[in-house]
């Protein structure tokens, strides 16, 4: 039985964890506009062509340090895994620093973890779901984050071809190859168009075109990409027609999507056996639930009464994200 204080205790937690997010929000908000007038000031010394009174730092119009608050950015200095963090946020696009990405996702921990608490009591059975709630919470930004990945990933993949066709009809008409990466960003929509004039205004500001295209491709992190990186790369250092050899990336390209788009024919329908699998348990549970209410029966509420009945859930819930986790593996081939 929960009681008041108990209540009271919750709503206080919630609170004060509410409160920490906003002024993450809030912190972050301030130092963006300050970074934005940094940016637009260096980017005025490039307009006016007046002479810059440090050596360049092409940094400036990228991510940098790991939190807007000293002491997370002294822990997370320096760390591997912060410098992967970072790039996964960029390639994400999503603006926020590696020390308030993991102090959001420990903030939605605690939150998942006394909403479990708060639910399902403060037995053992209670402590081992609100951990279970807690790895969950804790789990879900970064998955959020894969999936801006793969989505932003997808979609500059399919601009792609296009890009290239227009770069090279550009190289045939005259052009240089910036003025051809430009009208190529003009033509087309984020994530390519941003990308590409994040890059120009890299090689505006003092970085090497070898370098700038680099960074690209790595923030990126696209195989396609990577194939037309490495040929205007090796075209700059053997020579050669730049025209044609984008011509032929992009035909290899085509080819590659049509086999993905032939793979993706022939396991669509062990995809939705899958999905209807992993359901069917779900709905069956559902329709004893509601069954039950008609009829009076309450065995089904054993699974959520009892002690032995949480921990078959959880197992089953356990099994059931192992069983998609492997035939999401089996099915993704790659190309």
């Amino acid at each position: 039985m929960v009681t008041g204080m108990d209540s009271l205790a919750f709503a206080a937690a919630l609170s004060v964890m509410v409160t920490v997010v906003m002024l993450f929000v809030v912190a972050y908000s301030v130092s963006a506009t300050g970074r934005k007038k940094h940016v637009v000031a260096r980017l005025e010394h490039v307009v006016n062509r007046s002479p810059f009174e440090a050596i360049i730092d092409v940094s400036a119009l990228k991510q940098e340090g790991t939190a807007l608050i000293p002491l997370l950015g002294s822990l997370f200095a320096g760390k591997g895994w912060a410098d992967n963090v970072n790039g996964e946020l960029e390639t994400a696009n999503v603006r926020l620093r590696v020390g308030e990405y993991v102090a959001l996702r420990l903030a939605i921990a605690l939150v998942f973890f006394a909403v479990a608490i708060y639910a399902a009591g403060h037995g053992v059975i209670g402590i081992i779901v609100g951990v279970v709630a807690a790895i969950v919470g804790y789990s879900l930004p970064k998955m959020y984050i894969k999936h801006k990945i793969n989505a932003r990933l997808m979609k500059f993949d399919d601009q792609l071809v296009e890009a290239l066709s227009l770069v090279s009809n550009a190289l045939r008409s005259g052009f240089g190859f910036l003025q051809a990466l430009d009208l190529a960003a003009d033509q087309l929509r984020d994530p390519l168009a941003t990308e590409f004039k994040r890059t120009i205004t890299d090689i505006n500001v003092g970085a090497s075109f070898e370098d700038a295209l680099l960074a690209l491709n790595q923030r990126i992190q696209s195989k396609d990409l990577d194939i037309a990186v490495t040929a205007i790369l090796i075209q700059r250092t053997v020579g050669g027609n730049l025209a044609e050899i984008l011509d032929t990336v992009a035909h290899t390209m085509r080819e590659r999507s049509r086999i993905k788009g032939e793979l993706r024919t022939l396991t669509a329908q062990q995809k939705m056996s899958g999905y209807i699998v992993g359901g069917l348990p779900i709905v069956i549970i559902g329709a004893l639930l509601l069954l039950g209410r008609f009829t009076g029966d309450t065995y089904m509420e054993t699974l959520f009464t009892t002690d032995s009945g949480r921990i078959a859930l959880m197992a089953g819930c356990v099994l059931e994200g192992i069983g998609i986790m492997i035939i999401r593996k089996i099915l993704a081939i790659e190309v």
